[in-house]
């Protein structure tokens, strides 16, 4: 039953694999990575500040 998973990741034999060429993948670079790390940190600010705003009225 786990034949695909071993043999395609662990180095077993192709029998019933796929056997497709690789796709490819688009890679971060260190600018986008910041950039999205920037954004998340800004969404978790921005979310903090309405959090505390609410409680601050109520």
């Amino acid at each position: 039953m786990w034949n695909w998973f071993f043999g395609g990741y662990y180095g077993g034999g192709t029998s019933g694999g796929d056997t497709g060429s690789a796709s490819a993948v688009p890679e971060m670079d260190a600018a986008s990575g910041t950039l999205a790390i920037a954004v998340v940190l800004a969404a978790l600010v921005l979310t903090w500040e309405i959090k505390r705003r609410r409680r601050a009225r109520g």
